[in-house]
């Protein structure tokens, strides 16, 4: 039996994916168990998923703590998530990155590969919902399923147009997929204590940043108004962004009745 566990935040789809992929095992014969983990997750917050799969019926019930292989599917998230706690030694970590697995930030006993799921979601789907070219990475890099079984499990998720631009997505990232890469003897990058509720820091959650340009800004207040994490304060009339509090929803950039917010990829 093999145990996997995705890490992923809220609206990146981890549950679905987690879904997707324990359809797609049991369509090539396997017996598998998927565990969603709900709790009080909202868009950006992290959020874990689990997989078991096996040639024979699985009759374990609990969560998965020492995963062979742990999927990320947020670049950023092992900061503040210890995402390769419990991994067993020669596991496998596949993580949304744009590098090498060697520069990843992860560190230990166990190989790493990558893929850039994020800007294959954003071509295909036009949204950074990363959990199916994570899958058609997963089936690159592990060999467990078919490329054949995954996109006929998306298809059964996803019928008609919103399907095919997920196969696409699959397509495309076992395509990106890059190779495992030891990494026994790289330094990590260390997961940051569990801040305070009165410390709220929610800027590793964005994919995108907003910017406010100052001469378009009528200081009408409509972004400071509608902002859900209170990111934005008016100064001088005119409205400014503290990017600590913002997690990069969009909601000042559709909102602006002028044009002033401006929305653009967050880099690395």
């Amino acid at each position: 039996m093999i145990e996997v566990r995705f890490h992923g935040r809220g609206g990146q789809g981890a549950v679905t994916g987690v879904r997707v992929l324990a359809t797609a095992l049991y369509f090539e014969g396997k017996f598998t168990q998927a565990i969603p983990m709900y709790g009080t997750e909202r868009r950006g917050a992290p959020v874990v998923a689990f997989l078991r799969v096996g040639d024979h019926r699985i009759n374990e019930r609990d969560l998965v703590h020492e995963p062979d292989i742990v999927v990320v599917l947020d670049p950023l998230l092992g900061r503040m998530v210890p995402v390769t706690e419990g991994l067993k030694e020669g596991g496998l970590v596949l993580i949304n990155h744009p590098r090498s697995g060697r520069e990843a930030g992860l560190g230990g006993r166990f190989k790493v590969a990558t893929v850039d799921a994020t800007n294959i979601a954003l071509e295909t789907l036009g949204r950074p919902i990363t959990n199916t070219a994570i899958l058609g990475a997963f089936a690159k890099v592990t060999g467990m399923v078919s490329l054949e079984s995954l996109e006929k499990a998306v298809l059964k998720q996803w019928p008609g147009r919103i399907g095919e631009m997920n196969v696409r997505a699959v397509r495309r990232a076992y395509e990106a997929a890059t190779e495992p890469v030891d990494v026994s003897n790289v330094e990590g990058v260390k997961v940051a204590p569990p801040r305070s509720r009165f410390e709220r820091d929610v800027s590793s959650w964005r994919v995108f940043r907003p910017e406010i340009d100052e001469e378009k800004c009528i200081g009408c207040r409509r972004c400071y108004i509608f902002c859900p994490e209170v990111a934005i304060t008016m100064e001088e009339k005119k409205a400014k962004i503290n990017y600590k509090y913002c997690k990069g929803c969009g909601i000042c950039y559709e909102e602006c009745p002028v044009g002033a917010v401006s929305f653009t990829q967050e880099r690395l």
